[in-house]
């Protein structure tokens, strides 16, 4: 449970949003995936509080492809298109794309800098800021500043497109933040309803075994690309090894492996196969067969809600 909280923590916690000089080149070659940290050359080993990086500008063209070791498939992640001021953001499998997200990216540039900050404040006390941010009871939703952060995510994504194999949908997310925010505060019970029973014991758990972790940034060479290395490591868990750079275009993740100390764990590694910084194709260009204002079907669910607490 420690492995996988931190694992998503350090690839997509931190980071800062601005302007990054794209490197010589059209980006990796399928092929140019990370290997563990052995093949790097070792850093300023150690730095906590200070691991702030520069995602680098998003734009129209962009790729980036990930694979899983020891399996054939692969994500790729791309910007295709503009439109009004925002852009839509493509994730395909195995070459066929499954959905698109239509993004307002000066707010996701305010939500990348939040997470720079946060990052900072966990590598230099990881306890002290799971105490801060995380509910005694695990129940993440109870933390304002969580909610506040939601908000302006939802308010960032502006349309959804998903292709479910026989039609093409359009989520519409006009008015969806304001009805989100209203529907949590209108109804607080909603906040408990969404709470797993257990969480409080399994919070109580991490805690105690985050205790233990230890905690480590190094600046390393991976196959060429100069990259920010976070290690976890846990004497009876195992260790996690997460390495990100501002070279990589949309996702900043060079690679993120996972290695157990029992045996019987599943351990792995999802690296990067290849990027480029233009020639991103878009898949989607057809009509949608549906539109559905995804507004209208939240307010369904809260009136369904409401009934249900009546009764």
């Amino acid at each position: 449970m420690l492995l996988a909280m931190l694992l998503v923590l350090f690839a997509f916690g931190c980071g800062e949003q601005g302007g990054h000089p794209a490197p010589a080149g059209e980006g990796g070659e399928a092929g140019e995936a990370a290997d563990s940290g052995d093949n790097g050359s070792g850093g300023e080993e150690g730095r906590s509080g200070d691991v702030s990086i520069e995602y680098m500008d998003p734009a129209v063209g962009q790729w980036i492809a990930y694979g899983v070791e020891g399996e054939e498939a692969e994500a790729v992640f791309s910007i295709v298109a503009e439109e009004e001021g925002c852009l839509w953001y493509q994730i395909e499998f195995d070459g066929e794309a499954v959905a698109q997200v239509l993004i307002d990216p000066e707010i996701l540039g305010q939500l990348t800098e939040m997470g720079s900050g946060y990052i900072d404040e966990f590598m230099a006390d990881p306890v002290a800021y799971m105490e801060e941010y995380m509910p005694e009871n695990g129940n993440i939703m109870e933390n304002e500043e969580y909610l506040e952060n939601m908000i302006l995510f939802l308010t960032a994504v502006k349309k959804i497109k998903v292709n479910d194999g026989t039609q093409l949908m359009l989520l519409d997310m006009a008015g969806v933040p304001e009805l989100v925010e209203e529907m949590i505060a209108e109804n607080p019970d909603f906040l408990d309803e969404s709470m797993d029973p257990e969480q409080g014991a399994e919070m109580e758990e991490m805690m105690a075994e985050l205790e233990q972790a230890e905690f480590s940034v190094d600046q390393v060479d991976i196959d060429g690309v100069d990259c920010t290395v976070f290690t976890a490591s846990h004497p009876e868990e195992g260790t996690i090894t997460v390495a990100i750079s501002d070279e990589l275009p949309i996702v900043p993740l060079m690679e993120a492996r996972v290695e157990p100390l029992d045996a019987q764990e599943e351990g792995g590694a999802v690296m990067v196969t290849g990027w480029g910084f233009e020639g991103a194709e878009n898949l989607m260009t057809d009509e949608p067969d549906q539109v559905i204002p995804l507004a209208m079907m939240l307010q369904g669910f809260a009136a369904q809600f409401e009934g249900a607490a009546a009764e």
